[in-house]
């Protein structure tokens, strides 16, 4: 969580996630400069209209979405059947980048997946690695239309497995949405040394601030005893110029006292940057939180299965993949079962998103209906 973030060209000062985006969406305009020669992908996008040449709605610049459909990882037909796709002009529109870099024309469409992939372990690495995370240790989640079309194929590169297509991820973030739990906060500067602090002062504070938050929650038509309370406490070395933000409980701060956070903090200011320091804390913001109840909301469990997917096979298909054309299936997501297992390379449609399982995978269909990718 951050507490500065940009909109457009402007700097807002509230409490958000710490959210990263590149230009690397389905609608990213692949191609090759006069200059340099070089293959690049986005930022610039066709967008919704007039979109991909694949839609057939006058776009003629050749984007990730194109070189999707030409190398068979998207088929013709989306969204149930009911829309088609023009694969013979996304060929030709790709065939632009093949003839400026002198190459074939797979060749070519593959070049513009795999760079827009770096470009996604680009920005994946800084809110990973780049804060003190290991990779390694972490799922990755593939959503939106096209995520599931990439997500392994990054895992491979991020070394996050299981690769994660949700169940309906194009409509994954809409449903975070409507279900996330309410929350408010407030926060008061406080800029003191914690070699002079008393735990009671700040417990008397924060519970001050507490009761504004809960009332503005309470204000939004939820119930007190429904509102949870949690406190965030800046802290930095003395003479640094950033804090670290700590999540502290009530209950936590009342029996640790100042010792506690400091204890926390140099935890944490270790796993971010290596080091400690012997220079005195520094207690920067005070900030009380009020939380709303989440929502219950049970998963619907699928049928079991025996592990084969072959009730949801829809037809073989042939893909380009690792330099050749290989031998696949489509299945329909709708029907896939608890235990399904699907060898790559397979696809996966659905109304409102496509999963491509790669070579050397192989997916598991969980209980829930998320199907979990991992080297084979």
């Amino acid at each position: 969580r951050v507490r500065t973030t940009e909109v457009g060209h402007l700097a807002v000062r509230a409490s958000s996630l710490d959210v990263k985006t590149v230009g690397a969406g389905g609608g990213s305009i692949a191609y090759v400069p006069e200059l340099t020669k070089a293959l690049r992908v986005g930022p610039q996008s066709a967008g919704a209209v007039p979109g991909p040449v694949a839609y057939g709605k006058g776009g003629e610049a050749p984007t990730v979405t194109d070189a999707n459909v030409v190398l068979g990882y998207l088929p013709e037909n989306l969204l149930g059947g009911t829309f088609q796709l023009d694969r013979e002009g996304a060929k030709k529109a790709v065939q632009t980048i093949a003839d400026a870099l002198g190459i074939d024309l797979m060749a070519a469409a593959r070049g513009i997946i795999d760079i827009v992939n770096e470009n996604m372990f680009g920005a994946l690495r800084m809110i990973s690695v780049q804060q003190g995370y290991d990779p390694r240790h972490f799922a990755l989640m593939g959503f939106g239309g096209a995520g599931p079309l990439h997500v392994n194929a990054v895992a491979r590169l991020m070394g996050s497995w299981p690769a994660v297509s949700p169940v309906s991820p194009g409509v994954l973030c809409a449903l975070g949405d409507a279900t996330t739990r309410m929350r408010t906060e407030t926060a008061r500067s406080f800029s003191q040394l914690a070699t002079t602090t008393d735990a009671s002062e700040l417990i008397a504070i924060l519970k001050e601030m507490a009761e504004q938050t809960r009332a503005q929650l309470q204000s939004d038509g939820i119930n007190d005893a429904d509102i949870t309370s949690e406190f965030e406490i800046d802290v930095r070395y003395a003479g640094q110029a950033f804090e670290v933000p700590l999540t502290i409980t009530p209950d936590v701060l009342e029996r640790d006292g100042v010792a506690g956070i400091l204890a926390r903090f140099d935890e944490e200011h270790l796993r971010l940057f290596t080091f400690n320091m012997d220079t005195p804390h520094e207690i920067v913001n005070l900030r009380a939180v009020a939380l709303g109840q989440p929502l219950d909301l049970p998963a619907a469990e699928l049928p079991k299965g025996d592990g084969n997917p072959a009730a949801a096979k829809m037809r073989d298909h042939v893909l380009w993949m690792d330099g050749k054309e290989q031998a696949a299936v489509i299945y329909d997501r709708s029907k896939l079962r608890q235990g399904d297992v699907i060898p790559g390379p397979a696809i996966v449609v659905e109304m409102d998103s496509t999963t491509l399982i790669e070579t050397g995978c192989v997916a598991i269909v969980d209980k829930v209906g998320n199907i979990l990718i991992n080297l084979a």
